[in-house]
């Protein structure tokens, strides 16, 4: 800045010089123009200024001039340094702005610092998180399913358990104990008649269209074996209770559905080809008359197929190759009756109303009451009385 206030200062005194040449005073005319001649003088006297610049930012060039102008060139000469006294009067004021702005910086390098803390603003710095935390946050919605699947895995681990704990205990009932004493053996066999008690039940559910679920009741089984019933007695007593109701309900609406059934099926049988009504009140047709008669005090043995209208199968002897012998008197009236249409290796199908089987009571569960019975007889083998079989 004092550079430039000097070199301002020495442009001032060649604007000043300018303006006393502009006046008349000039020199004798040597063929050097006024300007250039000006400007030789201002570096002869230039080291007084020197001494205080000892560098000026930029020479001044100066064009050489013809050596004679015209007259007009005298104007635009006046009019030239009109336009540089103007600049000069600028650069005056320029020059007095630095030295005052000089004076203000040396004051202030006299006065010892003070530290001024630098105010940070970190509003962006805040906005900026903001937004990162709202980019990183989950949304509710994968929140929700979040929490939703950690309640799947929780309950999901807890049937792995119960499976485990099952199959080890399928585990155990896959290896039985060997059964070498008299105690090991009657346990055993308590076990199985329980068991067959058991599939009966579920037979004759069955048929009433109430299945359990096996695997359940063979946990309730072990449970109250293992003394760990997971119901209380209330619960339990509960449930048996509803599924007596259940059972009961069944019963009456199978019992409805098997006269209705019975009834349809016996009208239909009697308008059958070959099919008859005897004195007893029964329907049957002979399937096959055999040859040889069967007297009244031989020993006969049948085989018996005992089912519902609906299909169901009571009875069937054949499968098992079971047989009956008894002497032809002690057979029931109605077997009896359809025996002695027969010769020996027959076989006849009967159709039953309920007043000629088992009545209005049935044999539950597995007969309903009030049902109609189908048979198919047949004679298996005929012994005389003096011979058993």
């Amino acid at each position: 800045m004092k550079k430039c206030a000097e070199g301002a200062a020495a442009l001032l005194l060649l604007l000043v010089a300018g303006s006393v040449l502009a006046a008349g005073k000039t020199p004798a005319d040597d063929g050097i123009p006024a300007l250039l001649k000006f400007a030789e003088q201002q570096q002869v006297a230039a080291p007084s200024v020197a001494e205080k610049a000892p560098s000026v930012s930029s020479p001044v060039t100066v064009k050489p001039k013809p050596s004679t102008a015209p007259r007009g060139d005298s104007a635009r000469l006046t009019a030239l340094n009109q336009t540089l006294r103007q600049q000069a009067e600028v650069i005056q004021q320029q020059a007095e702005t630095v030295r005052r702005l000089e004076r203000q910086l040396a004051i202030q390098a006299a006065e010892p610092a003070v530290s001024v803390p630098e105010v940070v603003d970190i509003r962006p710095l805040a906005a900026a998180l903001k937004g990162i935390r709202r980019a990183i946050a989950p949304p509710p919605d994968l929140l929700a399913m979040a929490a939703s699947l950690a309640r799947q895995q929780r309950i999901a681990g807890e049937q792995k358990q119960r499976l485990q704990q099952l199959g080890r205990q399928l585990a155990q009932l896959q290896q039985p104990p060997a059964l070498v004493s008299d105690a090991d053996k009657q346990a055993y066999a308590a076990g199985v008649s329980l068991g067959r008690d058991i599939l009966h039940l579920q037979e004759q559910n069955q048929q009433l269209g109430i299945e359990a679920d096996r695997p359940r009741l063979l946990a309730g089984i072990a449970d109250t074996l293992n003394g760990r019933p997971r119901l209380d007695n209330a619960a339990i007593d509960g449930a048996l209770q509803a599924a007596d109701r259940a059972l009961q309900q069944a019963h009456r609406q199978r019992q409805q559905t098997l006269q209705q059934d019975g009834k349809a099926y016996l009208a239909d049988f009697a308008t059958r080809p070959g099919v008859h009504k005897d004195a007893l009140g029964f329907y049957y047709r002979v399937d096959y008359a055999g040859s040889g008669r069967i007297g009244a005090g031989d020993n006969v043995s049948i085989v018996v197929r005992e089912s519902l209208p609906d299909g169901t199968v009571i009875k069937d002897m054949e499968p098992a190759g079971t047989t009956i012998t008894l002497p032809l008197a002690q057979y029931p009236p109605l077997f009896r009756a359809a025996i002695g249409k027969l010769d020996k290796h027959g076989s006849i199908t009967l159709v039953v109303p309920p007043e000629l089987a088992y009545g209005e009571k049935g044999s539950p569960p597995a007969i309903p009451p009030g049902a109609t019975m189908i048979y198919t007889l047949r004679v298996a083998d005929v012994l005389p009385p003096d011979k058993d079989r």
